[in-house]
């Protein structure tokens, strides 16, 4: 059932946090943290903070070594203060040690702010003082701090001066969209040309919902072809390390039209548990999902799903999920959300016209701007298509290699004959006639 079967995947590392950041102990750094991570938060990036995720009480160094374990990006941030700073430099060795026995597990970032690789080196020269605070602990102990912290030093990393010409609003808004669209990239595949999708990602604020204890239930909505799938993939890929059990049941309509809810319950059951379930009617189907996911911390992404029966089958309550869980369901009926209980929907909005022409740009023209001599017809496709992804998508497509007299025709019969209905709009353009628009 190719391309009408659930996804599901289990994965071999289950993360706490996106990110640890290390840092130095100077004033002006921690100014510098503290904006980064109010970025990281708006874009429902995960960090570790000690002054919040700290348990009062227990030992310092094995909570801190515990959640650089459980980070995905080991994000390390250079400055006059750091080599200066006992605790840095251990947090360092950690950081490297983790990197060698599992190198493709963790990522490591090297951040280096107000200071260069080289000067970083250095500091190592000029901070004998600090390391005969080690010499109770043996030489082995100072030797392996000054050699991380070489290593480190010469990795590749973000140079504020370099990339940013020193405008740190600029150097945080650069890392951590390189972060936010590193830790999209997932299981699902959702194209190369991803325009626009990752502003739809971030405008849900779901660092709210992956903090919480409690169980969320929560909808995209939007008429056909607007983007609610592949919204809905790269929220799949940006959290899914988060949960015990991750779900993306997609084309649900479709897959329960040609084989029914039977089916589409088992194939979800086996991806899940791996085992063969016997399942022989709709209740026992789902029965069996509320068993198998009320004690665990489950992402269940639904997608194009239009009956109510639907969500009763393989959604029929947040009870039968747990703690922490996220469903997230897509549609094109608001209120078929709203009556199951959703407690958060949100609209897909049309692209921002200079977004929508970059989009429809790639596809016309293989470039994220049109050629000079089509820049006027392009704007009135960009104002023809209103903001809509898959219609852009389509006749960027279309219109390829063609040529100006071309355009222009076509731009002409559209005028004469215009279209209101995106489904026949993308049905004449499509090169592919068997596409179902999501």
């Amino acid at each position: 059932m190719e391309n009408s079967s659930p996804k599901s995947i289990t994965y071999s590392h289950k993360w706490s946090y996106d990110v640890f950041v290390s840092f130095g102990d100077d004033t002006i750094t921690k100014s510098f943290v503290d904006h980064l991570f109010s970025a990281f938060k708006r874009k429902g990036i995960r960090a570790f903070k000690e002054d919040e995720h700290m348990n009062i009480g227990e030992e310092r160094f094995p909570q801190i070594y515990s959640a650089i374990e459980q980070s995905r990006f080991l994000v390390v941030i250079f400055s006059n203060s750091y080599a200066s700073s006992p605790l840095c430099l251990r947090k360092l060795v950690k950081i490297l040690e983790c990197k060698e026995k599992e190198p493709h597990k963790y990522l490591i970032r090297t951040v280096f702010y107000h200071i260069t690789p080289e000067m970083v080196v250095k500091q190592i020269e000029s901070v004998d003082i600090i390391f005969k605070k080690y010499e109770s602990e043996g030489k082995t102990e100072v030797t392996r701090l000054k050699e991380a912290l070489t290593k480190a030093a010469n990795l590749p990393g973000w140079d504020l001066k370099v990339m940013a010409n020193g405008y740190e609003s600029k150097f945080i808004d650069m890392i951590s969209k390189h972060l936010f669209n590193e830790l999209n990239v997932g299981p699902l595949h959702i194209g190369e040309k991803l325009v626009g999708v990752h502003l739809g990602v971030e405008r849900m604020n779901l660092q709210h919902f992956t903090w919480s204890s409690e169980v969320h239930m929560i909808g995209i909505c939007g008429i056909t072809g607007i983007g609610k799938t592949t919204i809905a993939k790269a929220i799949y890929n940006r959290l899914y390390a988060h949960f015990d059990i991750c779900s993306f049941c997609e084309n649900v309509k479709e897959i329960v039209e040609k084989h029914g809810m039977i089916q589409l319950q088992k194939q979800v059951i086996e991806d899940i548990t791996k085992e063969d379930l016997k399942v022989s009617s709709v209740g026992e189907g789902s029965n069996v999902l509320k068993r198998i996911m009320i004690s665990k911390k489950v992402l269940l992404i639904l997608d194009d799903v239009d009956e109510l029966d639907y969500l009763e089958a393989l959604a029929g309550s947040i009870n039968w999920f747990g703690p922490g869980s996220l469903i997230l369901i897509t549609g094109k009926n608001r209120q078929l959300l709203n009556s199951h209980g959703v407690e958060n929907i949100y609209e897909v909005e049309p692209l921002q016209d200079d977004v929508a022409m970059e989009l429809f740009s790639l596809y016309a023209f293989k470039q994220k701007q049109p050629k000079e001599e089509f820049k006027g017809l392009s704007d009135q496709v960009v104002g023809y298509m209103k903001g809509h992804p898959l219609t852009l998508k389509v006749l960027g497509c279309f219109l390829f290699s063609k040529s100006l007299s071309e355009w222009k025709s076509e731009l002409s019969r559209l005028g004469k004959n215009p279209i209101d209905d995106v489904q026949v709009l993308i049905s004449r353009y499509s090169l592919n006639k068997k596409r179902n628009p999501a």
